[in-house]
């Protein structure tokens, strides 16, 4: 969990984190300056969410990882990151990072908290559940979660710090 304040009221911080168009720029851009990255693409969702999703090679390994907002209310934001680690003679790891993020009404602002949480999916959260303990892939797993709640607290942090205008698209929220 990170929490942190802005000086914006939260109708304002929602119209600017709930962006699609601002959000899909940016993530558009990151995506461009990943070395090793292939099939990058965002869909756009009826509803205004996004869904964007990437492979990640790394030698004959193969990270394919989607990050898809869930649900989006007047104070909410639920984001899933699905990922798997394919490669030969290798059983596949599959994860969820479950992320929210919420705003809420403070004295001179609004308290914003970023929660995220990671779990095993597919056959290793089978041979979890039977009593099989990875703690490297814990580790990792937790390692990462937190790491996408400090990330997601940092973006949101420098997109309010910054004045709205035209240099606002080039933030990395979302």
């Amino acid at each position: 969990m990170r929490p942190l304040r802005v000086t914006a009221d939260v109708q304002q911080v929602m119209e600017r984190l709930t962006d699609s168009a601002r959000r899909e720029r940016a993530w558009l851009r990151r995506a461009g300056q990943r070395e090793g990255l292939r099939e990058s693409r965002v869909d756009r969702l009826p509803d205004g969410r996004l869904r964007r999703r990437y492979e990640l090679a790394l030698g004959r390994r193969v990270w394919r990882v989607t990050t898809e907002d869930v649900a989006i209310t007047e104070t909410t934001i639920e984001v899933v990151h699905r990922g798997e680690l394919a490669g030969p003679r290798l059983i596949p790891v599959r994860w969820v990072i479950t992320e929210c993020v919420s705003a809420e009404p403070a004295e001179h602002g609004t308290d914003i908290t970023v929660h995220a949480l990671s779990q095993m999916s597919g056959p290793g959260r089978v041979l979890h559940l039977l009593g099989y303990h990875d703690t490297i892939t814990t580790r990792w797993l937790t390692d990462q979660s937190c790491r996408h709640a400090e990330r997601t607290a940092a973006a949101i942090a420098a997109l309010f710090a910054a004045p709205p205008g035209p240099a606002a698209g080039a933030d990395s929220a979302g």
